[in-house]
């Protein structure tokens, strides 16, 4: 039953790339039946109710570098080139054409008298980048503004269909193009002549199909947003729908170059910006959608990579005009065609791996493929097919929606499992409530010591790992209401890194960080040998208490633990004091005969440290007997 999935599946496929490419076929004589030879198109033989209109292939004449009018228009040009004719690299009189110039084309048309009883209509293709025709020496179509150089050029895209009233039957075609705006002037696609109601109505289906596959994107496109935002989590719905949008902005821009007719006076400029955009964008995210969907199956440092190059060609485009960009994307397309390679590779490893959806996922990518490698070819004049990545693309992601709304399914049906599932152990239920009432009961005791472990983490300040400022209130607050009674002496040291904010601007916060971590360690080591308190007051300050020691033995700890610091010998060149790290310390006792209230005694020792800072720090002040003194 799969395989006949399959089957149908892959030949839906092959039926829709028929129907979607067949409004692209024309019934026009073409190859060599009929050609131009030597500026003289000669169609008296065609009979245009059989035939409705022709293609204006062959010899065309050339005037390089001139603009001609038709009345100065020689009767027998000098020069012939094969039409279409893009300029690059192309030959004439034994000389290569660069992609710039201005130049004048001539033909002469030949048809029989009865052709001139219905109207006659000339189909027009993109031209690079400006141009001007007349016909029997009337101006019939103008498209931008030539010129002789970039600043008297005005560029534009408007492939249009033009009907002629012809009251003789030899035609004479005088064709003046420019191009100092981009990479390659000429003209990109086959002139059509015959019957001006079939050639519209060509143009139309041409239009049709283009806003057919638009339309067709830019539906999906909004769809899988939609999907997307339903489920957060499903990001290749997200890429899926950029991708389609984005491809339908290229589809406006190239082709018949709708945009041109819905916004006739947008920028010729940041039409070719939004051209090349559509590429180095949208690339990225199909490569994107292709990694999400297939769960990381492209390396990636390769991705990183490719995305870094295309963020570089888009950000090139953004900021340089079109002259200089448009040289840069046969490199671009190097890289997208290796890239695309490495894609295919990767995915024939997972159709061998039997992953599912990769076998439509593959034909169609390599669908794909092929298109984006003919608009390569075609852009850079080695075939004349046309345009069909739009097409080709759009293959693709109508395949892969079906793709995805099969993934879709799968995970529906999953759903419902589940829910059958759900539903029998219900019925085990109060079983399992025991089970459950027994392991909550294990997670409560385990929380318990947990919460104990944490209010010990919780008094411990996280750099330093010595107690913190709220650890600091608590014992400080437990000793005096202990001893206050009993009458001990209560000392209270307040100490301060010296011009700490000068080392952190010299050696960094890292390295104050460890300093102050070596410093609070250090202090804390010496007062835990006299059975002292020790916490970190805040930034660089510390604080410690002693409790039954004289003012004497105070003021001894408070040397050692100055001595300590100088032991370290930590360098501190930009210090106003010595080229060390140094500490200042003020000190606050308080005895039953020089009783100091509790609030007043952290911030007489504050007053003392201050005092120290003032004297040129490196120094210990001590608040007794309600006087300052330096010691």
């Amino acid at each position: 039953m799969e395989r006949i999935k399959k089957f149908f599946l892959l030949l839906f496929l092959m039926v829709f790339t028929c129907l979607t490419v067949a409004p692209t076929v024309n019934f026009a004589v073409h190859g060599n039946e009929i050609t131009a030879k030597n500026g003289v198109l000669d169609l008296r033989d065609i009979n245009f109710e059989e035939h409705n209109y022709i293609e204006m292939s062959g010899e065309w004449g050339l005037y390089w570098n001139k603009f001609l009018k038709p009345e100065k228009v020689p009767d027998n040009p000098s020069t012939f080139v094969s039409f279409p004719h893009i300029w690059m690299g192309s030959e004439m009189n034994n000389e290569t054409l660069p992609g710039e110039g201005h130049a004048t084309y001539t033909l002469k048309i030949k048809v029989n008298e009865e052709s001139l009883s219905t109207h006659k209509g000339l189909y027009v293709p993109l031209i690079s980048n400006a141009s001007k025709l007349w016909i029997n020496g009337k101006l019939v179509s103008q498209i931008g503004e030539i010129g002789m150089s970039s600043k008297d050029e005005r560029p534009t895209y408007n492939p249009q269909v033009i009907t002629l009233d012809l009251d003789k039957p030899e035609i004479d075609l005088v064709l003046q193009v420019s191009n100092y705006s981009s990479r390659n002037g000429g003209i990109w696609g086959e002139f059509l002549f015959g019957n001006a109601e079939e050639l519209r109505s060509m143009a139309e289906k041409r239009m049709l199909k283009e806003m057919f596959i638009i339309g067709g994107l830019t539906f999906f496109g909004f769809y899988h947003f939609v999907i997307y935002i339903l489920r957060r989590k499903d990001r290749a719905a997200l890429y899926f729908g950029i991708l389609c949008l984005l491809i339908a902005l290229r589809s406006l821009i190239v082709g018949e170059v709708i945009l041109t007719d819905l916004l006739p006076n947008f920028s010729w400029e940041w039409h070719r910006k939004i051209e090349y955009w559509t590429i180095s964008i949208a690339f990225p995210v199909f490569l994107l959608f292709l990694n999400a969907i297939f769960l990381n199956y492209i390396k990636k440092s390769i991705l990183q990579m490719f995305f870094f190059i295309s963020l570089l060609y888009s950000l090139f485009v953004l900021f340089t005009p079109a002259k200089v960009f448009s040289y840069t994307i046969n490199f671009y397309q190097l890289i997208m065609t290796a890239m695309m390679l490495y894609v295919l590779f990767e995915l024939t490893k997972a159709w061998k791996r039997n992953v599912p959806g990769v076998k439509v996922l593959l034909i169609s990518t390599v669908i794909f493929t092929c298109t984006a490698l003919n608009d390569v070819l075609y852009y850079n004049e080695w075939i004349h097919t046309g345009d069909f990545i739009s097409v080709g693309l759009y293959i693709f992601i109508f395949a892969q929606s079906i793709v995805l709304a099969i993934k879709y399914a799968s995970t529906f049906q999953k759903v419902e499992t589940l829910s059958i599932r759900l539903g029998e152990l219900n019925n085990t239920l109060e079983e399992k409530v025991q089970i459950r009432t027994s392991q909550l009961e294990r997670s409560k005791n385990e929380l318990k010591q947990l919460n104990q472990k944490l209010e010990i983490l919780s008094n411990i300040d996280t750099l330093t790992n010595v107690p913190n400022r709220r650890s600091l209130n608590q014992n400080y607050e437990e000793v005096w209401e202990m001893n206050k009674d009993l009458l001990k002496p209560i000392t209270v040291f307040m100490i301060d890194i010296d011009c700490f904010k000068l080392f952190n601007d010299t050696y960094g916060h890292q390295k104050g960080d460890e300093v102050l971590k070596l410093v609070a360690q250090s202090l804390k080591n010496r007062l835990d040998m006299v059975g002292g308190f020790f916490a970190r007051y805040g930034g660089e300050e510390f604080f410690a208490l002693l409790v039954g020691k004289s003012v004497e033995e105070a003021v001894d700890i408070a040397k050692d633990m100055n001595d300590v610091i100088h032991k370290l010998k930590i360098q501190h060149k930009t210090s106003t004091v010595t080229d060390t790290v140094t500490i200042s310390i003020g000190i606050a006792h308080s005895t039953s005969a020089n009783l100091v209230e509790k609030e007043q005694l952290i911030s007489k020792a504050d007053e003392a440290l201050y005092h120290s800072k003032q004297i040129g720090r490196d120094s210990i002040s001590l608040f007794y007997q309600n006087e300052i003194k330096h010691l």
